[in-house]
């Protein structure tokens, strides 16, 4: 097939969960098919990675054109802007139009999207999250997938619960509506909705009848990940992941905050490896306060310190979708403590593959028990293994996307109406 491939972040290097689930189903899809892609540069993202715009254009370009038939990146006009965010945020609450559907539109986006509908006919538009639906009505004669990395709507109203300030918590609100509305309306426009978990799927169902939703899992290289042989450090503790996504900041602070005093004052020689790109200066304070917890920013590979950590700690307590760096743990045959939160849409069973904590004092708990007992964490870790050899290899997961984009393209050629679309926002 001839797909388009719309992607609200460049995705490559693969180096972060969104880029990591990104880049390798646009592999599989770019194995079996032709597939052009338009992508938005996200410019944070850039300055973690590469020393200049310029050689990260250039980098993403080169090894993008080697599973793609064609790409071209759009620069985000909303956030280019002066104080862009924060106009884009109170414009979309003055307009009753939400930020997440909002932020990547402009007349030069829109004029892109529609020179790739008029210069190639598709058998396939996919746009990987509910933010480039507003694209959709540009291909209007084209069946079409919608991803969702996270149930947005769900994820902010998650959110809007767990914050403390209440003008924040008012604007998670609003938007978690806004979007929900936004996310009902649409739903029909796409032939598959594409998710990252049966829980996600769920919760789109629950939206709209209208919604036909698959499980993509997200999945690990379990040939990259893999455990290297070396014995652990004692007594070592690891977190990953990228410091600039307010569920991983709200997951090292209470790790720092909560659990590690009563962890300290019970396993005094105790260390913890914070690996994540963009730490801000909250965390690098409060570490900085703590003994022996060190915050490695942004590495190039991280599994030297996943080797060298008795334990994995995951703690995340708010977001959506499915973690991959837990993934990554998993295959690294590693034992993991995690909140159920940050297990969600990974068939996991507690005791077996990972064990849960939702409190300070239970991951305080867990965390000296499996420490003080090599057989049940050896034990547990080789179990993580074996589920994400069984059930999460990205080589399993590409082959059924492709087979979801198949079924798609095929329905939708028979479902679709020049009318189906709606109106650009």
């Amino acid at each position: 097939m001839r797909i388009m491939w719309a992607s609200h972040v460049i995705p490559y290097p693969p180096k972060s969960g969104v880029h990591l689930r990104s880049y390798h189903l646009l592999r599989a899809a770019g194995m079996h098919n032709d597939v052009d892609l338009l992508a938005f540069i996200q410019e944070p993202w850039l300055k973690i990675f590469y020393a200049s715009r310029e050689e990260a254009l250039e980098d993403c370009t080169r090894h993008l054109r080697d599973i793609c038939a064609s790409v071209r990146f759009l620069p985000i006009d909303n956030l280019t802007r002066p104080f862009g965010k924060v106009r884009t945020a109170i414009e979309g609450v003055l307009s009753r139009q939400s930020y997440t559907v909002r932020w990547l539109q402009s007349r030069a986006a829109r004029q892109a999207f529609a020179d790739c509908a008029r210069g190639a006919a598709y058998d396939l538009a996919h746009f990987d999250t509910i933010s480039l639906a507003p694209f959709r009505p540009l291909f209007a004669r084209t069946p079409a997938t919608l991803g969702h990395h996270n149930v947005e709507s769900h994820m902010l109203r998650r959110r809007s619960q767990s914050e403390t300030d209440w003008l924040k918590r008012w604007y998670f609100l609003q938007e978690s509506s806004s979007v929900g509305g936004y996310e009902t309306r649409v739903a029909g426009n796409f032939a598959a909705h594409i998710a990252c978990s049966e829980l996600d799927c769920e919760r789109l169902r629950a939206l709209s009848a209208q919604i036909h939703a698959v499980a993509i899992p997200n999945g690990v290289d379990v040939e990259y990940f893999r455990p290297a042989g070396r014995a652990a450090q004692q007594h070592t503790l690891v977190f990953v992941g990228s410091l600039n996504w307010y569920p991983n900041v709200d997951a090292v602070s209470f790790l720092l905050r909560e659990v590690w005093p009563l962890l300290k004052s019970r396993v005094p020689s105790v260390r913890l490896d914070v690996v994540g790109s963009a730490p801000p200066e909250s965390i690098l304070r409060l570490a900085a306060s703590r003994a022996d917890v060190k915050v490695h920013g942004f590495v190039d590979d991280v599994r030297p310190f996943m080797d060298a950590a008795t334990l994995y700690v995951c703690p995340i307590r708010d977001g959506g979708g499915t973690k991959l760096k837990l993934l990554d743990a998993f295959a690294m045959a590693k034992c993991v403590v995690a909140h159920p939160i940050a297990c969600e849409g990974i068939d996991v069973a507690a005791g077996r593959n990972v064990m849960l904590a939702d409190s300070a004092a239970q991951f305080a708990d867990c965390i000296q028990t499996l420490l003080e007992n090599q057989i049940l964490r050896e034990r547990i870790g080789k179990a993580a293994r074996e589920l994400v050899v069984a059930h999460y290899s990205f080589a399993q997961i590409g082959r059924r996307l492709c087979e979801v984009f198949e079924a798609a393209a095929a329905s939708g050629r028979q479902d679709l109406r020049p009318s189906s679309c709606g109106q650009l926002i």
